[in-house]
Order: structure tokens, then sequence, then C-alpha cells
């Protein structure tokens, strides 16, 4: 018989990548282990629906769900005017503030996630985000990175970014329309 294991999800705070957790979860917890999730307040609730013991991590300042609701909105419609440029040129604007905006996510979590994994004992990691967390490399436990937007997130010198709209050799791929 296996051993059971303690296996933490720690998915984007969206509900792609939440629910995408929770079936191989599901999966885990069929073999036997233990899912837990670790999660941002403004998804709690949504893995105990299934279930699973849900452990919060705050990834921005605490806020109350309107205000949270408020501010992706107010993101969103700040950049409007940017989804109507090439994906080439929407890297200085929109792609570079989604970037600056998950790793401000990841600053945040630094100042719980210890402590939770430290409360969670996880023998197994898996991560859905698009940036891996310093407190889960630094735990010393194996983690697993589930790529459940885009197989286009894999880091590789001869992929070019992800929506940048470039070819290998940084030339644009997709005519202008």
């Amino acid at each position: 018989m296996r051993e059971k294991k303690v296996i933490a999800f720690f998915p984007e705070a969206a509900y792609g990548p939440a629910l995408n957790s929770v079936g191989i979860a599901q999966a885990c917890k069929a073999l036997g282990h233990d899912p837990v999730f670790l999660t941002a307040p403004d998804m709690a609730g949504t893995y105990s629906g299934y279930g699973f013991p849900e452990h919060l991590v705050n990834m921005a300042p605490p806020m109350p769900a309107e205000e949270v609701a408020q501010y992706w909105q107010n993101f969103i419609n700040g950049h409007i005017p940017n989804f109507d440029k090439s994906p080439y040129e929407q890297i200085d604007n929109y792609v570079r503030d989604c970037w600056d905006a998950i790793v401000e996510t990841a600053l945040w979590a630094q100042k719980d996630l210890p402590r939770v994994l430290g409360e969670v004992k996880p023998d197994l990691i898996c991560v859905d985000n698009v940036i891996l967390f310093p407190a889960i490399k630094q735990f010393g436990k194996p983690w697993v990175r589930i790529i459940s937007c885009s197989e286009n997130e894999i880091p590789d010198p001869m992929i070019p970014p992800h929506l940048s709209g470039c070819g290998e050799n940084g030339f644009r791929v997709f005519p202008q329309i």
C-alpha cells in the first residue's frame, strides 16, 4: 500500500486554475492522499465546497471583496485601449502591468505562505500560477508546476514570450491588421 501524502494545491485566484486543481485533487484523494488548498481570501469557500480543507494566504493588502473586484475591474477597464493593439505592442503596457501585479502577489504571499506551509506540512506542493513563490522553493519539499492556462508558459529560450506575437527571433509573426 502506498504511503498517504499531504498534497497542497496553490492555484492562481481564478476559476480556471482553481477548478483544474480541484479535478487533480479529487484524483489524488481517490488514490488515498490528503489534498488541501492554499488560497487567497477572495477565493475562500471555493475548495471547501468540494470537500477540501482551505488555508488562507494573503496575496494583497487585506480589503473587502467588493474592493478587490473593483480593483480588477479598474485594471481591465484601464487597459481596454491596449486590447486594440497588436500583441507585440501590448508588451510594454498590458503584459508588463499584468506581470507587475503577479510579482506583487508573490511579495505579499511571502508574508503568510511560510507560516501556512509550516502548519500544513505538505509532502508535495502543486502550484498553478505563472510565478514560483519564494516560500515554496524555500520550504524544502518537492513542488510541481501545473500549467492549466497555456503550455506557452513553459520557459524556453527558443519559445517567444507568451502572447507576445513574436517569432523566435523577436519578429512579429502576426500581420498588423
